[in-house]
């Protein structure tokens, strides 16, 4: 949900207008941050009434467009506040993050992000079922058994590295 409606926004425009363009009068009877004032001036100056509408749901843009985007303002045809007055977004934060995303990225940066979770695959094999009868028990015993004893011989293995380091004479 917005903030402000389009009708509040409406308003304050219309008090900066009445008030011979004062954006200190404004901001401060709105209470408003002046940043917000500046841009819902500029978005009604640049679009009218129709720039200040509130958007209901989240915009979504394709990568042709993300890349003309990020192309007009690499070549300096707009700043990133004024590519974003002239193609109706509604922030230049968008831009920034487009032209962040091209940099390091290039065209991929600009391709839509898989939606949901990532499935991980697990860091270990899944246990396996409990047993059902005493063959499967004794199966899982002695798979139990076997890992204990690799584990184990490694283990002597490392510890008898260890060892011969140690006695090894160092070089003067």
């Amino acid at each position: 949900m917005t903030k402000y409606t389009q009708a509040f926004k409406q308003q304050v425009v219309d008090f900066y207008f009445q008030n011979h363009e004062s954006l200190s009068i404004t901001f401060k009877h709105f209470n408003l941050p002046n940043e917000t004032v500046r841009h819902w001036i500029v978005q009604f100056k640049h679009s009218g009434s129709s720039g200040l509408a509130v958007r209901h749901r989240k915009q979504t843009y394709s990568p042709e467009f993300k890349f003309n985007v990020v192309q007009s303002v690499l070549l300096g045809q707009f700043s990133g506040r004024g590519a974003a007055l002239h193609f109706g977004l509604s922030s230049s934060k968008m831009i920034s993050q487009w032209l962040k995303l091209f940099e390091k990225q290039g065209i991929n940066g600009l391709l839509p992000k898989l939606k949901g979770r990532q499935t991980m695959k697990p860091k270990y094999p899944k246990m396996p079922p409990k047993p059902k009868n005493r063959l499967e028990e004794l199966e899982l015993e002695n798979l139990r058994l076997r890992a204990e004893n690799d584990f184990l011989k490694k283990l002597d293995e490392i510890i008898k590295r260890e060892d011969r380091k140690r006695q090894k004479p160092s070089k003067p």
